[in-house]
């Protein structure tokens, strides 16, 4: 068993108090890139009283969390931890459970018989919310009580329409409501990135911005990324290719470099034109990238240019440089790419991360990312930058001091003021006395009270 570090005992300790809890509601633990979330998972799954079903998006994170669990928690555990993934080749059910959906989606009554009410969700911003997805089902058959889940970024895109019929997206926090629902309704530990830095867990960043002319970007059809047409024309435009090879000469010193093309095509071209380099895809051969990852990881190879597929689930602590050749309106994919470089190595003074893509400029350094709650759970950026509850198109446009304000403004306007009608969800618009009064308790215990809304309350309660 190893010992914990500074900042892992106070979120294993809350994760075990849930677990232990009477009925708790679905929350969320949020830890940062290079935390170990898997560590949490074995020492909770270790602690905690009775059965514990632990899942994962893929058969790559499962393999790694059973492992990190079988190695922290001894050998005298192996056999209370089982596997049930078709993926993976095994379907044994124990104390401790790792699982992908798609294995046990339509098997949730096994998991009841068995006894098990417990459920700790990896990567939870991954999983759909809808009472009809995999998710949903499981749950409903399996008798669940208790959800938990972990992750780096608990935000998720909401597609929406304005009056105009116009759609956009919007990056909302997983507490927040939603037409989807908000199945996590509070968050009971952040571990702040900040934090990492400051104890020396994360590898230093370095930034390097050069300008950059995003005229040709274009958003999808539901104002959520750019198009892959308008990311490609970009890229041709601002002559990325020629400055990215710049670069990769003018820091000969860095050896370990990840590279993020817009197209197969590039990648491919790339890696014959640059000595000492190689190209992954999605649809490369396993053995074909295997062979690209470990030569990588040997020295043999010092660039990869990549689409995208290294974003995540890519853990090689070596890596000391990264090149955005992309753009993107995605602060979860830009989080994801620039976590790769974070990883502590002995041999790496720190990670250079070189934007050529108008990427930082947009979403601020990783490092100041803070989650924080006054009414709602909110995720700042640099400089105070609003970064969740507003569409995608316009972030950037509202700081903390903004949101501050309004706030005050809101509850010196409805202070005291009496409310008769609802106004907002199932029965917006009618007179509050005539809502049925399963409702009106089901909002108490459900929306989140303060100053500017306590006259609702008081409606609600007479």
């Amino acid at each position: 068993m190893i010992t914990l570090r500074k900042n892992q005992t106070e979120p294993i300790r809350k994760a075990v108090e849930f677990f232990n809890a009477k009925n708790p509601a679905p929350s969320l633990i949020v830890l940062p890139t290079a935390w170990g979330k898997s560590i949490l998972t074995a020492f909770t799954a270790k602690e905690i009283e009775g059965k514990l079903l632990v899942l994962q998006p893929s058969k790559e994170l499962l393999e790694q969390n059973y492992k990190k669990y079988i190695t922290l928690c001894g050998n005298d555990l192996q056999v209370q931890a089982g596997i049930y993934s078709a993926s993976f080749g095994r379907k044994d059910i124990n104390k401790i459970t790792y699982a992908t959906i798609g294995s046990i989606k339509n098997i949730g009554a096994l998991f009841k018989q068995l006894g098990f009410k417990k459920m700790l969700i990896d990567e939870a911003h991954l999983y759909p919310r809808e009472a009809d997805s995999m998710l949903g089902k499981f749950l409903a058959e399996s008798g669940i009580t208790h959800v938990l889940g972990i992750t780096a970024t608990p935000i998720k895109l909401q597609q929406n329409t304005d009056l105009n019929g116009n759609r956009f997206s919007k990056l909302q926090m997983l507490t927040s409501r939603s037409k989807k629902g908000n199945f996590f309704k509070d968050i009971i530990h952040v571990g702040q990135v900040q934090e990492m830095v400051e104890l020396g867990f994360w590898s230093k960043l370095e930034y390097q911005q050069t300008e950059f002319d995003a005229s040709k970007l274009v958003y999808n059809s539901s104002r959520s990324e750019y198009t892959e047409e308008s990311v490609q024309l970009s890229f041709m435009a601002n002559n990325t290719r020629d400055r990215i090879f710049q670069e990769l000469d003018n820091h000969a010193d860095r050896q370990h470099i990840l590279v993020f093309v817009p197209s197969v095509g590039e990648a491919k071209q790339m890696a014959v034109e640059y000595p000492n380099s190689a190209a992954i895809y999605g649809d490369m051969h396993k053995a074909e990238r295997e062979k690209v990852i470990a030569d990588f990881r040997s020295g043999k190879t010092r660039v990869i240019f990549n689409v995208r597929v290294l974003s995540t689930g890519f853990d090689y602590t070596g890596i000391d440089c990264i090149i955005f050749g992309i753009s993107t309106a995605s602060i979860a994919l830009y989080y994801q790419i620039v976590g790769r470089g974070t990883r502590i190595d002995p041999n790496k003074k720190d990670c250079l991360i070189i934007d050529l893509s108008g990427n930082v400029e947009r979403f601020g350094r990783v490092e100041d990312i803070v989650f924080e709650k006054d009414t709602l759970w909110r995720m700042y950026g640099t400089g105070g930058k609003l970064l969740s509850g507003l569409p995608i198109h316009e972030l950037g446009t509202v700081k903390r001091d903004d949101v501050i304000a309004k706030r005050a403004e809101a509850a010196q306007k409805w202070a005291g003021k009496p409310i008769e009608i609802m106004p907002f969800g199932k029965h917006k618009g009618e007179f509050i006395r005539n809502i049925p009064a399963d409702y009106k308790r089901w909002a108490l215990e459900n929306i989140i009270w303060h100053n500017g809304n306590m006259n609702l309350k008081q409606a609600l309660t007479a």
